[in-house]
């Protein structure tokens, strides 16, 4: 299973930003972080990638989330290509408090993995948390492994939520012939 493949539940993480143990990874000069500022010039890329990873991916996209603010999109460019994003959050969907935020939609390009560059993007989100004065920052996962690197930063687990089963969709002609056959 490749390292952010989607797994059946979602995993939930809470993050004291005090008990924040930052990584000591650090990027070569072709990366940079930015922020809103960017968001106009990137958002053909951005819907690439968050449809490439996630099945419900408009919100980030439109703005919608919980707490969300013009400066809640954090992205990471290589020589000005979006490769990596993250959306930081002031309120949390589980009304875990106001002085905790969370954060949505972790994507990266696979030729990006392995390079750390979601471990300095994450360092970034916390420290737009504390300038947000949050206390904390809700976690929650359903990829694969993505959890056990929260662990090490710092996280404690929190909940696990069984993802509900996915209606089956059938094709029209499959429909009208089962509408045919149930009268």
């Amino acid at each position: 299973m490749e390292f952010t493949s989607p797994i059946d539940e979602y995993i939930v993480l809470k993050l004291s930003l005090s008990d924040y143990k930052p990584s000591t990874r650090l990027l070569d000069s072709r990366y940079r972080i930015c922020g809103f500022e960017t968001r106009d010039q990137l958002r053909k890329q951005e819907r690439k990638l968050l449809a490439r990873y996630f099945e419900n991916w408009s919100g980030p996209y439109e703005g919608t989330l919980k707490g969300w603010r013009k400066d809640s999109p954090i992205y990471v460019l290589h020589d000005n290509t979006l490769v990596a994003g993250v959306y930081l959050c002031s309120e949390n969907e589980f009304d875990e408090g106001e002085s905790w935020g969370q954060v949505h939609y972790a994507f990266i390009h696979p030729s990006h993995k392995g390079q750390g560059v979601y471990s300095v993007l994450f360092k970034e989100v916390v420290e737009k948390a504390k300038t947000w004065n949050l206390e904390g920052l809700i976690l929650n996962s359903d990829r694969h492994l993505l959890p056990d690197v929260y662990l090490r930063w710092g996280a404690t687990p929190w909940k696990r939520i069984e993802k509900k089963p996915k209606p089956r969709r059938f094709s029209l002609p499959r429909r009208i012939i089962r509408r045919i056959f149930s009268r």
